[in-house]
């Protein structure tokens, strides 16, 4: 699998820096204005358009921080002097399995109750991180009815996600007034501190369930060590 990052970074080397962006692929856009010095690297970036679904912008964040490391050749003004400029880069974002916005739009269930998802106790002790992409059917009474791992990045991630997301509780997507069936992904990441998962496992694709599409697991509490035994007594 190409690393997501060096895969963005390569197809930027590609395209040209349009003042228009070009239409995104099935998945994110972030759009983002690159100040650019005398010698063609970048000086400043910021986000000017963005899709970013995610409540801490962590795609922006990434598109940021590709950015800095965007050349182009350098530029003259009228007198042939090297001058500064600003061009407009795409950052597309591909989410497999995602259906577009469109499938957002359909009516959403509300959570009412979670169980948060307790992090593999091996893996959490190695400071493994990853997650599970999981599609709900949630049913007219507001249970889960189904849930199916469409992905993860290690089989006790995916254990640990179903597990969780099977006991949450929803009220229902109405429709003209009736409580209805309804079909949503969800993405669970594992995460440990100062250690996060990639991004790919902390954006579901559409139709989403919005803020709750990243799920930080709950890494066990380490287990107390053993009092130490009583020195045995003299005479």
């Amino acid at each position: 699998m190409k690393h997501p990052l060096r895969f963005l970074s390569l197809s930027l080397l590609m395209i040209s820096l349009v003042g228009v962006a070009a239409p995104a692929a099935t998945g994110h856009k972030v759009l983002v204005e690159i100040t650019f010095d005398e010698k063609g690297e970048a000086e400043e970036a910021k986000v000017v358009e963005t899709d970013d679904p995610t409540g801490a912008q962590i795609l922006s964040q990434i598109a940021l921080r590709l950015a800095e490391e965007v050349k182009q050749p350098a530029r003259t003004d009228k007198d042939g002097k090297p001058m500064k400029f600003k061009a407009r880069a795409p950052f597309n974002f591909p989410v497999e399995g995602d259906e577009g916005p469109e499938a957002n739009n359909a009516p959403k269930p509300a959570l009412r109750q979670t169980v948060q998802p307790v992090y593999p106790e091996a893996l959490a002790a190695a400071s493994e991180v990853g997650g599970a992409i999981l599609e709900l059917i949630i049913a007219a009474d507001g249970s889960v009815s189904k849930a199916t791992v469409l992905r993860s990045s290690h089989p006790e991630f995916a254990n640990a996600a179903y597990a969780a997301v099977v006991q949450w509780q929803f009220a229902p997507a109405q429709k003209d007034g009736v409580a209805v069936e309804s079909r949503w992904r969800i993405a669970v990441n594992f995460s440990v501190d100062n250690k996060e998962a990639d991004w790919l496992w902390r954006v579901a694709p559409r139709p989403s369930l919005g803020s709750f599409t990243a799920v930080r697991a709950k890494v066990p509490a380490p287990a107390e060590a053993p009092a130490p035994a009583a020195p045995a007594e003299t005479k």
